[in-house]
This record gives C-alpha cells, structure tokens and sequence, in this order.
C-alpha cells in the first residue's frame, strides 16, 4: 500500500511538476512558439508541486480507502469518484495558475473548467480503469504522470487560448516537390 510518508507525497509531488513541466514544454511546441516561455513553464511546475501533486496523492489514498482492490466493481467505483471530483482538480489547476500568474481566478475557472472537464470524461475514465486495474498504488502516481503529461498539454493550450494568437497545430507533413511537366 502507498504510504502517507513525507517522501510519498513528495515522490507524487515531484511526478505532478515533471508532468505538469512536461506537458507545458509540449503545448508551446505544438503551439510553434517562437522561444520557450520559461516562465509559463515554471508556474505550471510550480502548481503541478504545490498543488496538484499533493491533491492527487491524497485523492489516490482516499479513494484506495474507500473502494480497496481492483476488482471490477472497486475499479468503476475508483473510476466514478474520479470523474466526479475532476471539475475540484479542475478548479484548483486553472485557479493556481491564475493564482501564481496575477490573473482573477474566479474568472479563469469560470471559463475554463467546464470544457477542461468534457474533454476530460472522454480521456481519463479508460485511463483510470487501466491504471486502477493493472497497477499497483506505489505505480500509480508515476503512470498517472506519464499519462498526465499529455492531459497537461491540454491544460496549457486550455489556459492560453484566451492569449492572442495561441493556436495549437500539430507537425504537417513535408509538402512534396512539383511534379516536372512533360
């Protein structure tokens, strides 16, 4: 069983800002920035440390707690508590990055959490159900953060697209040369 030890929560903590770190520096690759934002990528590192790493070691002990093993029933219990607390982590990830960034974070949590979360029911329930099912505790918080790198991608462009000009577009293939005409 994960343990609630210091290094624990600091091991989930640590996983959170790497993920969170991680999923920035990808939103603004995919965003085709012209020079990385090291700052935008330090507030979602911070948050991911400070908050939400912390928040979901606790949610994971909590609900291993109430739901324990991974029996199909146990999972889709784990699996229901998740997507009905999503729109609170929702809420404190929009809310501390306008929190850390001078933003109102009544706003941005107005604006951002209920789409963050439709999107989202359509990600991490299968998620859930795999690592809830196939991985022990311990491993959670580092699948969760493999995983969570990606979906931080998603919060990055999500929280940015009210900046002029942030557009998400995805590598294009190489155009092929002009066919000679003969």
């Amino acid at each position: 069983r994960m343990s609630a030890s210091l290094v624990s929560w600091a091991r989930s903590a640590g996983a959170a800002s790497v993920a969170w770190g991680v999923g920035d520096l990808l939103c603004q690759s995919l965003e085709k920035a012209p020079d990385w934002d090291r700052e935008r990528t330090g507030q979602f590192v911070f948050v991911g440390f400070t908050v939400l790493g912390p928040a979901s070691h606790g949610f994971e002990l909590m609900n291993e707690r109430l739901f324990p093993g991974n029996a199909m029933r146990a999972v889709a219990q784990k699996v229901l508590a998740r997507v009905c607390c999503a729109p609170a982590f929702l809420s404190l990830s929009f809310g501390g990055l306008a929190l850390v960034r001078g933003q109102d974070v009544v706003e941005s949590v107005a604006a951002n959490v209920l789409p963050a979360w439709g999107t989202g029911v359509l990600f991490w329930p299968a998620v859930a159900a795999v690592s809830y099912r196939f991985v022990p505790l311990q491993g959670r918080p580092a699948f969760g953060s493999v995983v969570g790198a990606l979906w931080s991608s998603y919060l990055s462009f999500r929280a940015h697209t009210t900046t002029p000009g942030a557009t998400l577009s995805w590598p294009k293939p190489p155009t092929p040369p002009p066919r000679p005409l003969r």
